[in-house]
């Protein structure tokens, strides 16, 4: 194994994509035959750019698998910063670590270390030890409720991060990235979080149980989004492929996170981030991504030319 210090290292993104024929099922449950040729990833809410719907009146729903009716929509609270600051979080809990720290309003990271494979002989791991701390980090507009940020300070090739209860979920926008000078691969998308050694088998059950909570507030809220806009098809039918694409993008980043199927960690942050982007869209209406009213009017052209 190999050690490197680097002021700009570059990284790999591979982008995290399933369908599984339940949640493709799901999906034309709800939506109509050409919207169902879409599937867009739910686990990040929609760009900021794009058509916004206002939030309808709130209609009452039968208590059920789905969830009871509930007062107006409050928009969740983001988990702060102070749940990041001062520990060393790790990809799948036993990759790559950063660690945080705040000067003034400044959020920073203090530490940075990279695992990946070797360049020259494949399979072999590579470990790169960033240097230039601290590197600020650049508030962004997330739209999905959480707080984001920016590692700008890699202009070269920076990375995205969205703030959850004591982990991040980072993204590099699918940029592939090789350190040349270390001889390193590295790929930093997923959940940094909880490591291996910290999880206390005695709270594994009391883990999978807050899950379960969280499970079913995801189910009320989604129905309650889709009660508030079945009647606008096209919006009807993203608020549906977000959810259907949810599940599969949530075990495609969480396969390898470390004593997942013991804990369920990994799946129940994201799920709490899930919460947190439905109540946005309750509580603020839906926001479509750029493009997807056109996108959605070829498919269902194509689908329209087909059948023909």
């Amino acid at each position: 194994m190999g050690t490197s210090n680097l002021r700009a290292p570059s990284w790999t993104f591979h982008s995290r994509a399933a369908a599984g024929l339940a949640l493709a099922l799901l999906a034309c449950a709800y939506s109509e035959p050409a919207l169902c040729q879409l599937a867009l990833p739910g686990a990040v809410a929609p760009t900021p750019e794009g058509t916004v719907t206002s939030p309808k009146p709130k209609k009452k729903l039968s208590s059920g698998e789905m969830g009871q009716a509930r007062g107006p929509a409050v928009m969740p609270k983001a988990p702060s910063e102070d749940t990041i600051i001062g520990r060393a979080l790790k990809l799948d809990g036993a990759g790559s670590e950063i660690e945080f720290s705040r000067t003034g309003t400044d959020l920073e990271v203090v530490k940075l270390t990279l695992s990946g494979d070797r360049l020259t002989r494949s399979g072999e791991e590579c470990r790169v030890d960033v240097a230039g701390m601290p590197l600020k980090l650049a508030p962004r507009e997330g739209g999905s409720g959480l707080r984001r940020y920016q590692l700008a300070s890699f202009p070269a090739c920076p990375f995205t991060l969205d703030v959850l209860d004591g982990a991040i979920l980072v993204t590099n926008e699918g940029k592939a990235c090789e350190i040349k000078e270390a001889d390193c691969r590295a790929d930093p998308s997923g959940l940094w979080g909880m490591a291996e050694t910290e999880f206390d088998p005695k709270k594994a059950e009391e883990m999978l149980g807050a899950r379960a909570k969280v499970e079913k507030s995801v189910r009320a809220d989604f129905r309650e989004l889709y009660e508030r806009n079945k009647k606008d098809k096209l919006v009807r039918g993203f608020v549906v492929k977000e959810q259907a694409g949810f599940s599969s993008w949530r075990e495609e980043v969480c396969r390898s996170y470390a004593k997942e199927s013991d804990y369920g960690y990994c799946a129940l942050r994201l799920t709490e981030a899930r919460v947190i982007a439905l109540g946005a869209q309750l509580a603020s209406g839906v926001k479509l991504p750029e493009g997807y009213a056109e996108a959605a009017a070829a498919g269902e052209a194509a689908t329209k030319a087909k059948k023909r």
